[in-house]
């Protein structure tokens, strides 16, 4: 999505935690899933096997850690007011913190990127996935690097730039992808 790369990057503190990961990966579902709120039990067993999880307990508990990793940052408070339209006077729970997240970009009509961070469980490492609005065009640059910030930054790149698909491609198979991140 459009604006969670950036919300995320901006929230966090160690933003290459895998816990970041999957937040992102179930905060997508959430906006899904709105204006109904959605359960964190679906949630962490949707990704199971994601970053070699295959408890929903280990799952909640990464994410948990990346909402405390977040609210060790003082400075960026007045951007947790933004997304839950109130002072925190508390750290969120994960629970709290996909739903807000996902209600601020689904009424902010983020529209899905173009590009989207994922990874190959296998090798660890983080690659990208296109899909256009044509269901059956879409292409996967798999296990480019283990470096989360990189990827994002990347995925970034491309999005914000709307480089398209075939541009892309030429990019990748010229091996200068790394170079935008």
């Amino acid at each position: 999505m459009k604006n969670l790369s950036r919300i995320l990057s901006e929230l966090s503190n160690h933003g290459s935690w895998e816990g970041y990961g999957l937040l992102h990966l179930a905060i997508k579902e959430a906006v899904k899933a709105q204006p109904m709120p959605v359960s964190m039990d679906h949630l962490c067993k949707q990704l199971v096997g994601i970053s070699g999880k295959q408890n929903p307990e280990t799952i909640y508990r990464s994410m948990a850690r990346a909402v405390d990793d977040i609210w060790s940052r003082p400075d960026i408070r007045p951007l947790l007011k933004k997304y839950y339209y109130r002072d925190l006077v508390e750290k969120p729970t994960p629970d709290s913190f996909i739903c807000a997240l996902a209600r601020y970009l689904w009424e902010q009509g983020d529209e899905p990127d173009l590009y989207e961070i994922t990874l190959d469980a296998c090798s660890g490492k983080f690659g990208i996935i296109s899909h256009t609005k044509d269901p059956a065009v879409w292409a996967a640059f798999p296990a480019i690097t283990k470096d989360r910030a990189q990827i994002e930054r990347i995925v970034c790149h491309l999005c914000e730039n709307q480089v398209p698909l075939e541009t892309a491609k030429d990019i990748y198979l010229s091996g200068k992808l790394l170079e935008l991140g």
